[in-house]
């Protein structure tokens, strides 16, 4: 007779291929909940990082922005010949080699917008940025999901087998006792024991295979977990996670959207005109010769008004970029949303598969264990053979089996809808 349980179980536990090599070891952890999981993967993923070094970059980008408010100095130094200057006699003449030294100070007074511009799209930058981190990090609910209810199904799996193992060992008992008494063959002792040495492999290969996928947890959170690491069962009225509210995927489209418009009022703030404090000087060595007097220093000071019309003729052909990459972005956006939705009624139709399922389980074990007892009796009359009982005992633990496979399979239903739909 043989009896297999890895068939039960592959629906959940195929797909899950996370290398479970080093891991950071901090302190060893005896029993977790799913949400502590999802909160210990985000702080142990390595993108984590990211934040930081998005915060500073936006701190730099800004402070350079607002330097722009800060007095502009240029200087010019000119060694050359100076031409065509008038001479006494009407007449051009050409000077000897000279130094001439040109220096000007600029302090902006309005420059259009252009600076708070520029700060609107550091931030906005930074927001893109982080929302894109946002979803990488999300992405790893679905990773703790399958290991965490792997771990689970793996459980749940050793305690039927240790009630089947505790079944057959008191069938075992019978049978020694009923052979003593002439009622029984050794056969029927072998047999039974044969089952409960398959029974005992299933339980260290269901031991080891947790293992493996403890390892995978450990990897994934960063902490050291036992053998002895106790993971609790959520109840089906605590599937509302303390993850997020909303796809992360929802806010990176927003703040590409915001991004786009600030890029938008750039252009405009290009087109504006520039009004600054500005103050000019000159030095000429030796000194211009202009008839009766010498020039060898000039300076002004004033108010200076620029503008730059070069950007107006792109104007209309950025405005229409702009509605193309917002197009993109809206399209995207639809597109997630689509396929979001029909993931989520997928989802939804599964939950209400496995309540239907479970709903069921609890009568079906019922059932088993009366007709179990009723072949207990019948083999003790001898209406009925060893391999005959010990076939309605795997049946009756099969029913146990599938019952906790169900149970499980409608948790990791309900927190698959959870990861979908946002909650």
């Amino acid at each position: 007779m043989t009896y297999s349980y890895s068939h039960k179980v592959k629906g959940i536990l195929c797909g899950v291929l996370i290398s479970a090599s080093q891991f950071a070891i901090s302190q060893d952890i005896q029993t977790l909940n799913i949400d502590s999981c999802y909160a210990m993967a985000r702080r142990n993923y390595p993108a984590i990082k990211q934040f930081a070094l998005i915060e500073q970059s936006k701190e730099f980008t800004i402070s350079n922005a607002n330097k722009s408010y800060l007095p502009q100095v240029s200087v010019t130094a000119i060694g050359g010949f100076i031409g065509g200057l008038p001479s006494t006699s009407g007449e051009t003449q050409t000077s000897d080699f000279q130094v001439i030294g040109v220096g000007q100070i600029t302090q902006p007074i309005w420059d259009g917008g252009a600076t708070r511009t520029q700060k609107d799209i550091a931030s906005t930058v930074a927001d893109v940025d982080e929302a894109s981190v946002e979803v990488a990090l999300y992405s790893l609910r679905q990773r703790v999901n399958q290991i965490y209810f792997g771990i689970l199904l793996l459980d749940e799996q050793k305690k039927q087998l240790d009630t089947l193992r505790k079944n057959l060992n008191r069938t075992l008992s019978n049978v020694k006792l009923s052979m003593e008494s002439g009622f029984a063959y050794q056969s029927d002792v072998d047999e039974v024991n044969a089952e409960v040495l398959r029974v005992e492999q299933n339980i260290i290969a269901t031991r080891f295979t947790r293992s493996g996928y403890l390892e995978m947890l450990s990897h994934l959170t960063g902490q050291r977990l036992l053998e002895s690491t106790v993971l609790q069962t959520p109840s089906t009225a605590q599937t509302q996670s303390l993850w997020v509210k909303g796809r992360p995927e929802l806010n990176l489209y927003s703040s590409q959207q915001r991004l786009i418009e600030f890029q938008s009022n750039m252009n405009k703030v290009s087109n504006m005109p520039k009004l600054s404090l500005m103050g000019f000087a000159t030095f000429i060595e030796p000194g211009i010769s202009l008839g009766p007097s010498t020039i060898s220093n000039v300076w002004v000071g004033g108010i200076s008004l620029s503008w730059n019309t070069g950007n107006l003729y792109k104007t209309s052909n950025n405005r229409q970029l702009d509605k193309i990459q917002m197009a993109r972005i809206n399209n995207q956006q639809e597109v997630f949303t689509f396929n979001n939705t029909l993931e989520q009624k997928q989802s939804n139709s599964e939950i209400e598969k496995q309540k239907a399922i479970v709903s069921k389980d609890k009568e079906i074990v019922q059932l088993k264990e009366k007709i179990t007892q009723s072949y207990r009796l019948k083999y003790k009359n001898g209406l009925a053979s060893m391999s005959d009982l010990l076939t309605i005992i795997y049946k009756e633990s099969e029913s146990r089996n599938e019952k906790s496979l169900h149970e499980v399979q409608l948790l990791l239903a309900l927190y698959n809808f959870n990861t979908i739909s946002g909650n």
